[in-house]
């Protein structure tokens, strides 16, 4: 299947966050859409609580971004490196802040036909002196 010209998905995203000895859990599903550009996978959705837009930059060589976006505003922007610190951007009340992320694990499997994949990072968000929170993603989509 060419997913080159973009194709409708169906995804499960289900977050879990671990900071200050308390524990959420986030999941998102819906229909999005995906389209193949070089080496990266771009997966796109609209949060239906939040109408936020979502982009999930992907590429087999174990490198993901998570941008959010209301409107043209950015909320968050989260870069994680299977090979090295990536970081983040993301919203304090002084303003956006970058934080250092630091991907633990990541584990990437795609099927062909019908064209699907899935995704789990455990990674850590934090500055040089003190580790912010701890994180574990899990993202399966399918045409």
């Amino acid at each position: 299947m060419s997913i080159k010209k973009g194709t409708l998905v169906e995804y499960r995203m289900e977050t879990i966050v671990k900071q200050e000895g308390q524990e959420e859990i986030f999941l998102f599903e819906g229909q999005g859409q995906i389209v193949e550009m070089g080496e990266w996978l771009y997966l796109r959705y609209t949060e239906a609580e939040t109408t936020n837009k979502v982009t999930i930059k992907l590429s087999r060589a174990g490198m993901m971004t998570i941008i959010r976006r209301s409107g043209s505003d950015l909320l968050s922007r989260i870069s994680l490196d299977s090979n090295k610190k990536g970081s983040a951007q993301i919203p304090t009340q002084a303003g956006m802040i970058e934080i250092q992320t630091n991907a633990q694990k990541m584990l990437q499997n795609y099927q062909e036909q019908p064209f699907s994949g899935q995704i789990q990072v455990v990674y850590t968000i934090g500055t040089k002196e003190q580790m912010l929170g701890n994180y574990e993603l899990s993202l399966q989509f399918t045409t």
